[in-house]
């Protein structure tokens, strides 16, 4: 049987790669739209985008065993 908490973990690290590039998606147009506000917003978006890559997979692997018991 699989163990919970790699099942949270996989899923938490694909709703990470989805938000990845949504995020991505977001970056690109707030820099064609403001070119002004690029940079304060790009760094922004940048980082929101590395940490949530990092932490869904994390919250996933403790989320998966409480919610699968």
């Amino acid at each position: 049987m699989t163990d919970p908490a790699i099942i949270g973990g996989l899923v938490g690290l694909l709703l990470g790669i989805a938000d990845f590039f949504a995020i991505g998606y977001a970056k690109q147009r707030v820099a064609r739209e403001r070119p002004s506000e690029r940079l304060g917003a790009g760094v922004a978006l940048n980082i929101a985008r590395i940490s949530q890559l990092i932490l869904f997979p994390v919250v996933g692997w403790f989320v998966g065993p409480i919610v699968a018991s």
